[in-house]
């Protein structure tokens, strides 16, 4: 979302190089055009989020109502994760996790020949699987152009965007991360002369900036740095950001200069809470004073950390959002955060690590077949009374001709917390922050 699809072009360079005829639509972008639909042996959805995962579902009901013979399937992370949802409806007959190349180019391959696919695919796609192998250069043709995604906001410049992975997988195993549930522990490192091919083509397209895709760029740092410094080699010019662990960035503070001097600009780190019983929990590795230090090692290396949240859990309590917001404020961390980061509420897809806990603690209420998740609501009311009210003020400013600012919207929603779970109602003052350029992408949303 946001970005030119990797599932596209990773799978559309696999079936090409196989022989099949591929065509590809981006359903962020693109508006959804079913002619070509009966002349298909196929129609591969990909998911590797959540959101997707909810558009896709709406086009596959679509496609089936339409077509029915037409044979439907799956790929990508909440493939698996959604497989029961998917394949009980009777629209899905396959769902692929993992690796999901060689098993796609199966199944396009099974499907060209015959009009039904073989029982054994089936039982190979009900779990996800992980062969090693040799990864293509994506395959962009037939993409959207890159200007419309994402840019690179810096004051009042723009840059377009290209969107890479060097890794896939993770070696952590946070209890909230949907790569749990699938990688469990496994990471992958793409060759870097593909990786570095891919960015080639990107520039070539337009790119002025890489946002580097892995889950964490510091999982295999001696396999990033040699990216990133061929990288600078051949498009000095080029900037990048990525996403690195707290304890990662440090692990590994000597590095970040590093990074700096081939053209990193900010870096986005999962800090989720300043609560070390809710951080806990998550399996973050680390704790709240940690945080403090990752940006004082960031900031010393002149480089950006632009912080994600996850602020309503079934753990949260009212000292603790309002500890988050002032954590924030007192940092001068305000620019550097995206509004709808105050919004994000725990999702639990089928499989998440942390449901049967959950569960036995009497916190899950039901699976929401909308939504994709299972329900849970806060021990105290008035914080699912309050994410309510902040995603409509986060709605609001967005929707507006002149947006608000960062600042201007912040101050709404530490208002809407302080009446909430305060009864403030006295106008709210914000702490003075930094003035700087704080470098961001154009959207909102990081996952």
């Amino acid at each position: 979302m946001g970005h030119q699809p990797l599932g596209l072009a990773t799978a559309a360079a696999a079936l090409r190089k196989a022989g099949h005829q591929v065509s590809t639509l981006d359903l962020a972008v693109e508006s959804t055009e079913m002619s070509h639909i009966p002349e298909a042996d196929l129609v591969a959805i990909s998911v590797p989020m959540h959101t997707a995962a909810r558009l896709g579902i709406a086009v596959a009901k679509r496609i089936h109502s339409l077509y029915p013979s037409v044979e439907i399937a799956f790929y990508g992370l909440y493939a698996t994760l959604l497989r029961n949802q998917l394949t009980q409806s009777n629209i899905v007959a396959t769902t692929i996790g993992g690796e999901y190349e060689p098993s796609l180019v199966a199944l396009a391959s099974q499907l060209s020949q015959s009009d039904s696919v073989a029982k054994e695919l089936h039982t190979l796609s009900a779990t996800p699987t992980f062969p090693r192998q040799e990864y293509l250069l994506p395959s962009r043709t037939g993409l959207p152009e890159l200007s419309s995604y994402v840019r690179l906001q810096i004051g009042s410049q723009q840059r377009l965007v290209g969107y890479v992975e060097s890794s896939r997988g993770c070696a952590h195993q946070c209890t909230h991360c949907p790569l749990t549930s699938i990688y469990a522990g496994r990471l992958r490192l793409i060759q870097k002369d593909i990786v570095l091919a891919d960015i080639d083509q990107l520039v070539e397209s337009g790119a002025a900036h890489i946002t580097f895709a892995d889950p964490d760029f510091f999982n295999a740092i001696p396999h990033s740095l040699a990216i990133i410094e061929e990288m600078h080699h051949r498009h000095p010019r080029l900037t990048f950001d990525s996403t690195i662990k707290v304890e990662h960035l440090l692990e590994h503070a000597t590095i970040l200069p590093r990074l700096k001097e081939n053209g990193a600009l900010f870096i986005t780190s999962a800090f989720e809470s300043t609560n070390d019983t809710i951080l806990r929990h998550l399996e973050k590795g680390h704790v709240r004073a940690d945080l403090k230090r990752a940006l004082v090692t960031a900031e010393t290396a002149d480089i950006v950390i632009r912080p994600t949240w996850l602020p309503h859990t079934p753990w949260s309590t009212a000292k603790d959002f309002l500890d988050l917001l002032a954590f924030i404020e007192d940092h001068g961390l305000i620019e550097h955060v995206q509004p709808i980061q105050y919004t994000i509420r725990l999702l639990l897809p089928p499989g998440a690590p942390l449901v049967p806990q959950l569960e036995a603690d009497g916190y899950i209420d039901s699976f929401d077949d909308t939504t994709l998740s299972y329900r849970w609501s806060s021990s105290d009311p008035r914080l699912d009374a309050l994410q309510s009210e902040i995603t409509t003020i986060i709605e609001s400013a967005a929707s507006k001709h002149s947006s608000p600012t960062t600042t201007e919207t912040f101050r709404a929603v530490k208002s809407a917390a302080y009446r909430r779970l305060l009864g403030a109602n006295d106008p709210i003052e914000v702490a003075l922050q930094p003035r700087r350029t704080v470098p961001g992408l154009t959207e909102s949303w990081f996952c």
